[in-house]
Parts: structure tokens; C-alpha cells; sequence
């Protein structure tokens, strides 16, 4: 098996000899996205544990129209962009609710998964045929990069989902501050964050009886093994992933649960494991309303509204850039 030349599998290959050659291993869960990826993910959104997708479709469907009246106030034309889109499940209801204001713009879904954003594509041509769409096969700083490319609209980006989770508290503050100096006063924000909450609730959304969240972690294995020739072997490799209340921090590991050695056919890069090594995959973290007002404030932005679901488990949050 070659080493696939495509760019981003290229930087798969790079960030896979960086990551699993340093102390303690990690793999950036901006992986997990591939073809198989993409279908588990799907199941997981549908787990009954999984609260997270229905309470954002929650505050889409019932407060959609008054987000996307806040949202557009003061514009005539803008631009929308949406950093990791997805399947578009959620932001569908939006797009129905901000194509109704009549003010005109254009919908750029930013995805590192091509797979995602061409199904996207043809599902939006389908069901909304009106609608300008311009998608993005970036990660999201690439993605920022592009944002000053654009005409002189106004940018409004969704950041839906709870994606700003995958960062830490610090990474979370300098992808924020780097975002605004990519835009321009007035310019907003719409920023899906899950909110801290029972900790027992958050633990079975990324630990389910059903083995869902395990089979998409273990799938970093098998993409390794599908796309760099490695050879791991699955049942040498378990789910492991807890919460951390105080901090907010949901930590995912793959462990190894034996010694072993993993050969790469097209890599120079044998691997060695400790009995219980973890690989670190994954971190989502989760907010405190307060926490989102403090950062905001501390980054230059101004709240205008915080929508919420009915249970209070999940928030999405309107920010402006002040001028």
C-alpha cells in the first residue's frame, strides 16, 4: 500500500509520527472524520445518551426565527459561514429561518471531511434550491485564513455543536482572539457550547452502553491501518474516557491493553506500547453560562443573547466583535 498523496492524508501521516512518537501518545481527534468516521458519528447523534444534537435541534426549531432576527439585524448582505458543518442536521432549520428574513447571502460550510460537505452540497441544492452555497474542504485555521478573502459583507459564522469543546480553556481563548482579528467590528459570532451539568449525564453521552462512542474512537485505528498500511490489532485496544467536573473536561484515551509493537508499512515508524499506554484522542469541554460571559468580555466580544434548550443543557450564544 502507497502512502496516499492527498494533502490532508499527508498531514494525517505527519501529525500521526508527531503525535504517537511523543510522551504521552495523542492523535488529534480532527481524525475521526473519514468515510466510516461520518456513519458512526451519525449513530452517535441518535443515541437516545447523546443529548447534545437534540437539545441544539431544540433551540433551532423553537427559537429559530428570533436567532436569525438577531443574528441578520443591521445587514443587508452577509456572509455565513459555519466551521465544521457537518451533515447540516441542525443548521437546516437556521437556513430556512434566515432565507425567510429575505436578506440576501451566501452559506459557506466549512468541513475538513470532503465526503461530508459534497453530501451536504447536493442535500441543500435539493432542498433549498435559492439558496447560494460555497463549501470549504479547510480545517478551521485555514478556514480563518480564507475569511479575509471574501467580499466586504458582513461575516456571520456559526460554530455550532459544541465544536469549540474540542479545544482547552487556552486554546479555546487564542482560536477565539484569532478568529476576531480575522473580521471586523460588527461582525458576529454564534457559538454552540454544551453546558456543564450532571456529571453522570455527560458521562454516558461519550461512554454508551451500546459501544457507539467506542467503535468511533477504535476507528482511528483502523483508519491508520486502512490509510498509513499500520497494523493494529483492534482487541488489543480498548475505550477508555471520564469527566472531569471542576474543570469541565471530558478526556478519551485508546488504551493498550498489552505490551506490543505496531510496524507501519509505509512509515519508518515502529511503535511501542506499554501495557495500559494511552493514546490521548480526544477532549471536550463544557461551560458554565458565566464562564462564557467572562470569556467573551475578556476577548473583546459583547453577548447579545444567550438561547438556550428547555432542560438547560446546552447553549447557543450571539456574540458581536465590539468595535
Amino acid at each position: 500500500m502507497s502512502l496516499v498523496k492527498k494533502e490532508v492524508l499527508s498531514q494525517f501521516a505527519q501529525d500521526t509520527i508527531e503525535g504517537l512518537g511523543s510522551h504521552p501518545k495523542t492523535i488529534s481527534s480532527k481524525y475521526f472524520y473519514d468515510t466510516e468516521g461520518d456513519k458512526i458519528f451519525q449513530q452517535i447523534m441518535a443515541m437516545p445518551e447523546y443529548y447534545l444534537t437534540r437539545s441544539e435541534f431544540e433551540i433551532f426549531e423553537h427559537q429559530g426565527k428570533e436567532i436569525a432576527t438577531t443574528m441578520t439585524k443591521g445587514s443587508e448582505n452577509f456572509n455565513l459561514i459555519e466551521f465544521g458543518a457537518g451533515d447540516g442536521y441542525k443548521t437546516k432549520l437556521l437556513l430556512q429561518q434566515l432565507l425567510n428574513t429575505g436578506v440576501g447571502f451566501t452559506y459557506y460550510p466549512v468541513d475538513i471531511s470532503k465526503n461530508i460537505l459534497q453530501e451536504l452540497e447536493k442535500e441543500l441544492k435539493a432542498e433549498f434550491p435559492q439558496l447560494e452555497v460555497s463549501p470549504l474542504n479547510l480545517d478551521y485555521f485555514e478556514a480563518l485564513k480564507t475569511l479575509s478573502k471574501l467580499n466586504t459583507n458582513k461575516n456571520i459564522t456559526l460554530f455550532l455543536g459544541s465544536n469549540i469543546g474540542n479545544f482547552h480553556d487556552h486554546e479555546a481563548r487564542q482560536f477565539l482572539d484569532q478568529f476576531k482579528h480575522q473580521c471586523r467590528p460588527g461582525d458576529r459570532l454564534l457559538l454552540g457550547v454544551d453546558l456543564k451539568k450532571d456529571p453522570r449525564i455527560i458521562t454516558l453521552a461519550y461512554d454508551d452502553p451500546h459501544g457507539i462512542t467506542a467503535a468511533f474512537n477504535l476507528n482511528l485505528l483502523k483508519r491508520m491501518n486502512r490509510e498509513l498500511g499500520a497494523h493494529f490489532q483492534l482487541d488489543n485496544f480498548s475505550h477508555h474516557t471520564f469527566y472531569e467536573p471542576i474543570s469541565g473536561e471530558v478526556f478519551s484515551y485508546l488504551v493498550s491493553l498489552k505490551e506490543q509493537n505496531v510496524s507501519f508499512d509505509t512509515l519508518d515508524l515502529p511503535i511501542s506500547f506499554e501495557a495500559y499506554e494511552m493514546i490521548h484522542t480526544e477532549i471536550s469541554k463544557k461551560y458554565s453560562i458565566r464562564e462564557l460571559d467572562v470569556m467573551a468580555s475578556d476577548l473583546g466580544f459583547a453577548v447579545q443573547k444567550h438561547f438556550t434548550d428547555t432542560n438547560h443543557y446546552f447553549v447557543d450564544s450571539l456574540w458581536e466583535i465590539k468595535a
